[in-house]
């Protein structure tokens, strides 16, 4: 259920846009996540409907976009997903985002690499060893800080290796 709805508001925002900028929706991620939320309200839909719509109508282009996207900016949208704490969010994300990327005609059996990056990404920054960085004396925002960097050189350390090893 959680998955559907995301996938069926995702996009909401684009019926917004003016007909002269069509084809494109520039922005339409913005919209939609603020449509989502008020339809998913309206419906009193269940809170995890509505904050997988919301956070899949925001962040879907980014997920379509991973094989391009810088490692901190990998690491915003997996921080944003809270996927450390959550990872059935994440993985109900993708499964969104693959529905999108394959939704259309004949795209059926299109591979979506970006899927497995991210997921790849996520346990990459989920395993990194705070207990140097605590041991080295840092606190507070400090720490904070420093384990985010940490986080951000292991999604580095962690695309090397995936682009070496897999075709995309």
């Amino acid at each position: 259920l959680v998955t559907r709805f995301a996938v069926l508001v995702h996009d909401l925002g684009k019926a917004a846009t003016p007909e002269s900028k069509w084809p494109r929706h520039a922005g339409h991620e913005e919209h939609s996540a603020q449509l989502a939320v008020e339809l998913a309200d309206r419906l009193r839909a269940p809170g995890d409907c509505r904050t997988l719509g919301e956070l899949t109508a925001r962040w879907h282009t980014h997920a379509h976009r991973a094989l391009e996207l810088r490692p901190a900016t990998i690491w915003k949208l997996l921080r944003a997903l809270d996927c450390l704490r959550r990872p059935h969010r994440l993985e109900r994300f993708l499964e969104a985002c693959e529905a999108d990327a394959r939704g259309r005609e004949g795209l059926a059996e299109r591979d979506w690499p970006q899927g497995d990056l991210l997921r790849g990404a996520a346990t990459a920054a989920r395993d990194i060893d705070i207990s140097e960085l605590r041991e080295r004396g840092l606190e507070g925002p400090q720490l904070g800080e420093a384990i985010e960097q940490a986080r951000i050189r292991a999604i580095r350390e962690f695309r090397k290796q995936w682009e070496a090893t897999t075709p995309h």
